[in-house]
């Protein structure tokens, strides 16, 4: 499966008093990640499909494991894994680490939808199509 790595500065604005990272700032970082991942891929699973539709990938689960916590300053490298690839869903394990020390492990489900535009409108899932399922399934 497809795995997209990169690496981060832990910023002030991001860590709480004591100067280590306050831990929503990690599920940020996660769609932050995601996002940068699909785009690099040459795909936008957000953008806007017509007057009345726009892409989604919003999350249906999430858990997350906190090992050890970065300090101010500090860079983290954030990895992620395409785990499965499923009909509408997609599960992916974010991993952080300083060095090769790993800091907090998150599990994530992700469905593929979109969502409809104005008045009455709300979130409908839909198949993962086939040319996104082929990138993410592909090893690199």
């Amino acid at each position: 499966m497809y795995s997209y790595t990169y690496i981060r500065r832990l910023h002030w604005s991001e860590c709480d008093p004591g100067g280590i990272i306050f831990f929503p700032n990690y599920a940020r970082w996660m769609v932050e990640g995601l996002n940068e991942m699909f785009l690099r891929l040459g795909i936008d699973p957000n953008a806007v499909k017509d007057a009345s539709t726009r892409g989604g990938l919003p999350v249906l689960g999430l858990s997350m494991k906190f090992l050890s916590a970065p300090a101010l300053h500090e860079s983290v490298t954030h990895r992620i894994l395409v785990e499965k690839v499923g009909g509408k869903s997609i599960a992916f394990l974010h991993q952080f680490l300083r060095g090769d020390e790993l800091l907090m492990e998150a599990q994530e489900t992700r469905v593929w939808a979109e969502h409809l535009l104005g008045p009455g409108g709300g979130l409908r899932t839909l198949p993962v199509p086939d040319d996104v399922r082929a990138l993410l399934e592909r090893t690199h």
